[in-house]
């Protein structure tokens, strides 16, 4: 059967991750050239959709009570060390404190109160720390599944590196659609290798244990595979043209199939099967 418990809202709480993991890459780019105004938005997003992410998480998969747990977890005396989740939400926690630092010096109003801004090697060690914690929590939302032990369809070392390239596609694919031509490639190369892995993903379950076949039966017949993987190759020839245009609609469809690819992954991870 489908999987109901990571469905849709995960679905879009992992879409969430992959577009601010490589905005916060492309923030800390634009900081270095001077042009503030792209990197106050990567910033930005990469405070905002982490936080809507684990608000997400936390109402999905935690009970109310314990939901509060998802804030840097790690630190946490009774916190299951050995769960990626952990390791998971405290990146992320992570990743919206290093944006927020980052951001801050940025906005105008607040440039006399983020003092630290005034420090150009201070606001390099925050930009690396953004950086790196955005391509992190990228690399986590595949980590997460691969490790799922019990879902053979997710439990493949192909997955952490088709979560990479999403994040590669969607976060280069938002400066796409504010005209940043110089995106195109790297919207490009990630929506034709997720595409790729995602393909590869597929025929190695094809061929392995009955529960991972019987998934990726499924998954490639699903219009929503069909649709993602369709829309990734769009994706990747248009951003290839390095027109405006072209870029933008690229970096739109690299979004959409980001989105589609991620909910065929989750909701064809079966719990059981016939």
């Amino acid at each position: 059967m489908r999987n109901t418990v990571w469905s849709w809202p995960v679905a879009v709480e992992m879409t969430l991750l992959a577009i601010a993991s490589f905005a916060v890459v492309w923030a800390y780019y634009y900081w270095r050239r001077g042009e503030l105004k792209y990197a106050t938005v990567g910033g930005v997003l990469g405070i905002l959709l982490p936080a809507i992410s684990l608000a997400i998480l936390a109402s999905e998969l935690l009970k109310p009570p314990t939901a509060g747990l998802l804030v840097l977890p790690i630190f946490n005396p009774s916190a299951n060390l050995s769960s990626w989740m952990v390791w998971g939400a405290t990146g992320i926690s992570l990743l919206i404190l290093w944006s927020l630092l980052f951001t801050l010096p940025l906005v105008k109003p607040l440039k006399n109160i983020a003092v630290w801004g005034r420090s150009k090697a201070v606001m390099d060690a925050l930009g690396v720390l953004m950086a790196a914690f955005g391509v992190y929590v990228a690399l986590y939302t595949g980590l997460v599944l691969a490790y799922e032990r019990g879902i053979p369809f997710w439990h493949s070392a192909a997955v952490p590196i088709l979560a990479l390239f999403m994040g590669l596609a969607a976060g280069s694919g938002l400066y796409g659609l504010l005209g940043r031509v110089e995106t195109g490639r790297w919207i490009a190369i990630g929506s034709g290798m997720a595409a790729l892995t995602y393909g590869v993903h597929l025929h190695l379950s094809s061929i392995g244990p009955a529960a991972a076949a019987f998934s990726a039966a499924g998954a490639s017949a699903d219009p929503l595979t069909i649709g993602g993987l369709i829309l990734a190759v769009i994706a990747t020839a248009l951003s290839a043209v390095n027109k405006k245009p072209a870029v933008a609609l690229g970096g739109a469809l690299a979004i959409a199939a980001v989105f589609l690819i991620r909910a065929s992954l989750l909701l064809w991870g079966a719990w059981a099967f016939p």
